[in-house]
């Protein structure tokens, strides 16, 4: 009940919120985005700034997903993050259909890129699982140290709070219709896998909206390795239910204000391949704001969300016939709030000042059979912040940008680990800054360069863990072990590089990197059967290049090749066994290649082809192990067939990991092998 209200308050206050952020590139730029030219209208970003400009006048290297990229994404685990596995830098582990990401961005683990929703926190870990790509237009993919302009994710849950540091992720939802239209669609697969979906967009006057919805039902497979703690003795069954609804009103004929609203809710049940080793999950996101053009030269934005992460699992004992053990349980409410002003100043640069907020409410609880829970751990943590940044474009081509952040964070720890906490306030405040600069020689050619830093906090779960110290090593005690002894991480980031356009459209583009952590929180495999995980604190720093050539030979071709060479390093001059080692999860390389060919009958081919070099599961030179997933290729296949001047059929089929290679993962995870989709798509 409580949780029904605060969400009902949170919508209340959206409503009447004065102004709402980067819904689209309807902002106080939309005139001068009729100047561009088509090739610069589609690389028009607004993540950098909370502002629509062209790619080429923003310091940050921004990647951008298109909504046909989208479409031809084969997923094999269904999870948003395999949408940026192809670009440089990104090193995607997803550990099956029903659990996170837990790769690498930049070298550095996966709490260090944040996650955005129309430029507003979400986990990096959960909403890629839940968020239906039905509802995105685009992806912008910001890599690099990100500005001081976004804040950390307050997440206490998986890995902790997760920062801006070597990028971020933000998904544009769709926002102004263009026109009326239906879809359906289903497919058939592997493993005896349904999806079905529904989509429906359309406009009427100044309102916009969208609604829709997916299910997917699956036997889906075994995902262990072989003595794998997971033991599984059947089919992994699993359903997934996502509806979601979007609306954008835009309060006047000239479009300078408008109202957003996003809904979506997500139900992910199923079995972990035995008997009682069911979950059952549950996740809500809510996104609510307003954006008003103040004049030419004030923008006013603010947004507020709401983001609710149920999740629930079952322990058993395992025998000739499987007994229930236990119940167990997280429950996450994250409300994030921000406001900014944007001021047009001199004749293109601009000023941006701002201030966010969030708060959390975590808890955790297990139920062995007794009929009620036993909560273990239940926090609630504060995030305040405010911040200013400056983008300067003193002559033509070069652009300095700077920025300051002041943050704070109040944390309010109720339970730790079923006992009482040895503090029970935890507060930490910071200044972080940021900066940056690039300069175009001419339209073919331009270099930058990013510094930035950044300050983390240690979630409850690692500090508190999902186990007891004692639960080391014994069997069936799967989880996480404590560290009450974390300490708070800093980080600097730093990137340079250059963009090259050469004739015949070939861009290439060389980048490097380098990012040190100060008390970097490290979550490190410490057993392998029982499978538990431990966050340590260690000094560590990645260093890697990456180099990338693209091109769009014409409406019918294009294609991208890149690599990334990474070299990491963890310090811990305390223990030799744990000094001068590689960070978990970090590989020591990345190669991509793929492409698109559109033909004119309507067929659509999409290969790509991913290859992983190779990474440890921990930071212990006698107990760690690593894992070479080596080569995935992935092929998108489609015919479209116009049925009458509004309807088109299309036939597609989602082939992943052609080669069948079912290599390990960490914590005794696998990839299952070649699994395909085939289905029909019909829009009207």
């Amino acid at each position: 009940m409580k949780k029904s209200v605060t969400i009902i308050l949170c919508f209340i206050v959206g409503l009447f919120s004065t102004a709402y952020p980067q819904d689209s590139l309807n902002s106080r730029a939309v005139d001068k985005l009729f100047e561009l030219s088509l090739d610069d209208l589609l690389n028009v970003v607004i993540t950098p700034s909370k502002l629509a400009q062209s790619v080429n006048d923003v310091t940050q290297k921004v990647d951008l997903i298109s909504a046909k990229e989208i479409e031809t994404l084969v997923s094999g685990n269904r999870n948003i993050c395999e949408t940026i596995s192809r670009l440089p830098g990104a090193s995607v582990s997803v550990l099956s259909r029903n659990d996170a990401n837990w790769g690498t961005y930049g070298g550095i683990g996966p709490k260090f890129s944040t996650y955005m929703l129309q430029g507003l926190p979400i986990d990096a870990f959960i909403d890629p699982m839940s968020l239906d790509l039905n509802a995105i237009d685009h992806i912008e993919v910001q890599r690099g140290p990100a500005s001081v302009i976004y804040p950390n994710y307050l997440s206490q849950d998986f890995a902790g709070s997760q920062s801006p540091l070597a990028g971020t992720v933000n998904l544009i939802l769709k926002d102004k219709i263009e026109q009326q239209k239906t879809s359906f669609q289903t497919s058939l697969g592997s493993y005896n896998t349904l999806n079905s979906q529904v989509y429906h967009q359309g406009l009427k006057n100044q309102t916009n909206y969208f609604f829709g919805a997916t299910y997917e039902m699956s036997d889906y497979t075994n995902y262990g390795s072989e003595g794998s703690w997971l033991n599984m003795k059947k089919e992994p069954e699993y359903e997934k239910t996502k509806l979601y609804f979007g609306l954008t009103i835009f309060m006047d004929k000239h479009e300078k204000q408008k109202l957003t609203v996003f809904c979506q809710e997500t139900f992910h049940n199923g079995d972990a391949g035995r008997v009682y080793k069911g979950f059952k999950n549950q996740y809500g996101t809510i996104n609510v704001g307003y954006e008003i053009e103040l004049n030419d030269r004030l923008n006013l934005q603010s947004h507020l969300g709401v983001r609710t992460y149920n999740r629930s699992w079952q322990e058993s004992n395992f025998g000739v016939i499987d007994t229930l053990k236990s119940n167990n349980g997280v429950e996450q409410l994250i409300v994030p709030f921000d406001i900014s002003l944007s001021i047009s100043h001199s004749e293109s640069s601009s000023l941006i000042v701002g201030l966010d907020y969030q708060r959390a409410n975590y808890s955790t609880w297990t139920d062995p059979l007794n009929g009620h829970h036993d909560y273990g751990n239940i926090s609630t943590a504060l995030q305040g912040g405010v911040y200013v940044q400056e983008e300067y474009r003193p002559i033509t081509g070069l652009t300095i940008r700077g920025g300051l952040r002041y943050s704070f964070i109040n944390n309010t720890i109720v339970l730790e680990n079923f006992g009482n906490p040895d503090k029970d306030k935890l507060l930490w405040d910071r200044l972080l800054w940021s900066a940056g600069a690039k300069y175009a020689f001419n339209d073919n050619l331009s270099v930058y360069l990013n510094l930035g830093s950044s300050f983390s906090t240690p979630g409850l779960k690692s500090i508190g863990g999902t186990l007891s110290l004692s639960d080391f090593g014994l069997p069936g005690r799967n989880g996480q072990l404590p560290n009450p002894d974390l300490k708070p991480e800093n980080g600097i980031g730093s990137d340079a590089g250059f963009d090259f356009i050469m004739p015949a459209k070939i861009k290439i583009c060389i980048r490097g990197f380098y990012t040190k952590l100060q008390n970097g929180i490290i979550d490190v495999v410490v057993s392998q059967n029982p499978s538990q995980t431990q966050s340590i604190n260690a000094e560590s720093t990645t260093g890697g290049a990456e180099i990338e050539v693209s091109q769009r030979v014409n409406d019918v071709v294009s294609w991208y090749a890149n690599g990334t060479y990474l070299k990491s390093n963890v310090n811990n001059k305390l223990s030799a066994d744990q000094n001068q080692v590689e960070i978990p999860f970090s590989p020591d390389y990345v190669f991509n290649l793929g492409g698109t060919i559109c033909l004119p009958f309507g067929m659509t081919i999409s290969p790509s082809v991913n290859h992983n070099g190779g990474y440890y599961d921990g930071i212990s030179k006698t107990n760690r192990t690593k894992y070479v997933p080596g080569l995935v290729i992935n092929s998108y296949v489609s015919q479209k067939i116009t049925i009458n001047k509004v309807s088109v059929l299309e036939c597609f089929a989602q082939l992943y990991n052609l080669t069948n290679n079912d290599y390990d993962m960490p914590w005794q995870f696998k990839n299952p092998g070649f699994s395909c989709m085939i289905g029909i798509k019909v829009t009207f």
